[in-house]
């Protein structure tokens, strides 16, 4: 195996981002989508995804999901505390469900009586962790812009809530520990993270907001659904750049139409398979390594809390607009329709209306959003409908 390490330049790049590759317009978008229409996800084998298959392109999916293509280097480094906002925080570490360390910053509220707490998550396979990462490219080409989720923290801290906000494995401070899973490994992660708040003498007394994005919004999810009486205080969620397996890695335009499930899911399976050979993973029912478990949409009909989720349209890395709707409409699946409809998706990009107008389709202004002057609003209305307290 071959854990490649990426390590990203900053230097390389100005400061304004504008020499890199960002996203083709719309109209080929069309083309794309007309020349590789979907297909059905359980489809057989084509030719040609038989032949892409032995080219390995679905063993490079499998060992950029599990093998840590991220770690080290950028991912590693703090872009800043929160100490550059003006807030105090203690830097904690905390056990994941399966003994990985986990590090996070914990930012007491303004008032030490609050009853308010944002747990914030990050995403994965980008060079990021809880601070946000700077400008870079993944595997050559795609654009990842600069976040900021300490600014999402002051956004929290100056409403009065506590902010916990972790890094995943094999992100910024925590353990490095593979194999990672978009989800399906780093739900462990989820359950560290809800146990230490529940045991923690202030913390465990508050009413929680959940703001995890990406795969530890899938993460988080998986937690609730296995453990749903450590999310009892849980009163909504917020996130952005959720996935669904089948359609992210498998069944989209810009495969070119050479993705597959059933060819993918053998390639999770052999690698699963490699790594509990190694004693690097130990064999459990609730991990098996497959693109339909990689993916928040397995996990949503067992929230019942009200649901924010705001989306980039026409993300060239994902298929948001086919697969967000899809997703969003198992949150809450059951319920009342009455409750039901207090969940919120809203699509954002440059040519959505206000409050939802973004500079760029760049996924990254999906996690820059809930901290901009107009996306912040959103948010903490969002937030203020529904919190108890």
């Amino acid at each position: 195996q071959d854990f490649a390490r990426v390590h990203g330049n900053p230097s390389l790049f100005r400061s304004r981002g504008l020499d890199l590759p960002m996203a083709p317009p719309c109209c080929f978008e069309k083309v794309f989508q007309s020349c590789f229409p979907k297909k059905a996800d359980d489809h057989e084998p084509t030719f040609l995804e038989k032949l892409a298959d032995k080219m390995g392109m679905n063993k490079f999916v499998a060992h950029v999901v599990m093998d840590g293509t991220w770690i080290g280097g950028i991912t590693d480094k703090m872009v800043r505390t929160p100490l550059a906002y003006g807030m105090d925080f203690e830097d904690v570490r905390f056990k994941a469900m399966d003994g990985c360390t986990l590090a996070a910053w914990y930012i007491p509220a303004k008032d030490k009586s609050s009853k308010k707490l944002a747990i914030v998550g990050h995403q994965s396979w980008a060079c990021a962790n809880k601070s946000g990462c700077v400008t870079h490219l993944r595997h050559g080409w795609a654009t990842v812009l600069a976040i900021d989720y300490v600014k999402l923290h002051k956004v929290l801290y100056d409403a009065g809530y506590h902010v916990l906000a972790y890094d995943l494995r094999n992100h910024g401070d925590s353990e490095k520990r593979l194999p990672a899973g978009f989800g399906e490994i780093e739900y462990m992660d989820a359950v560290g993270v809800i146990d230490w708040v529940n045991s923690h003498a202030v913390l465990k007394n508050c009413k929680v907001a959940m703001l995890p994005f990406c795969v530890s919004g899938v993460s988080f999810f998986k937690a609730n659904a296995l453990y749903p009486e450590k999310f009892k205080n849980v009163f909504a969620w917020v996130t952005t750049n959720l996935f669904h397996g089948p359609g992210t890695f498998c069944n989209r335009p810009y495969l070119f139409g050479m993705g597959n499930k059933k060819l993918l899911d053998k390639a999770f399976e052999e690698n699963q398979a490699w790594y509990e050979k190694q004693g690097m993973l130990k064999s459990s029912k609730d991990i098996k390594m497959s693109t339909e478990k990689v993916s928040a949409k397995p996990y949503a009909p067992m929230v019942k809390q009200p649901v924010l989720w705001c989306d980039t349209m026409h993300d060239i890395l994902d298929y948001h607009e086919k697969l967000t709707p899809e997703v969003f409409a198992e949150f809450g699946k059951g319920l009342p329709e009455d409750l039901k409809k207090k969940n919120e998706m809203y699509f954002i990009g440059p040519s959505q209306p206000k409050p939802f107008t973004t500079r760029t389709r760049n996924r990254s202004e999906g996690y820059n959003f809930y901290q901009s002057e107009e996306g912040s609003k959103v948010m903490l209305g969002f937030l203020a409908k529904h919190c108890p307290v």
